[in-house]
């Protein structure tokens, strides 16, 4: 389990943002947070298809255009936002397990689990799609 808590507060910010985002029309088809584990902190991965068409650089121009508009201020930090293709291996590994489960796995949480090839020491879920 992750040693640096995940809070009630980080998921209601997070939400926040990702709703800003798509009433901004950047489109997020997935979302969720994730721990890592070096250097233990938390990460809000983002996915969006402006990420295969523009880049990452002009992706995280983006959100953080977004970001800085939303009131009153997020609280967290918009350093641990990450960007990522739709095509991204854990996403991509989460979506097939949604379709081989028939699962939605919105709003769950994750913990000590492999998805793919890819291990989630803990992680919370607002979207896949």
């Amino acid at each position: 389990m992750a040693t640096t808590t995940l809070v009630s507060q980080e998921i209601e910010e997070g939400k926040r943002l990702i709703d800003a985002l798509n009433a901004a029309n950047l489109s997020v088809d997935s979302a969720l947070w994730i721990y890592a584990p070096e250097p233990e902190t938390w990460r809000l991965m983002l996915t969006s298809p402006l990420y295969d068409r523009k880049g990452p650089l002009k992706t995280y121009g983006e959100i953080l255009s977004v970001f800085r508009q939303v009131k009153p201020d997020l609280k967290i930090d918009w350093t641990g936002i990450v960007a990522v293709s739709p095509k991204h291996e854990l996403i991509k590994g989460l979506r097939q397990s949604q379709q081989d489960w028939k699962l939605n796995l919105s709003g769950t949480r994750l913990t000590n689990n492999w998805v793919d090839r890819t291990w989630i020491e803990d992680a919370y879920i607002y979207q896949i799609k």
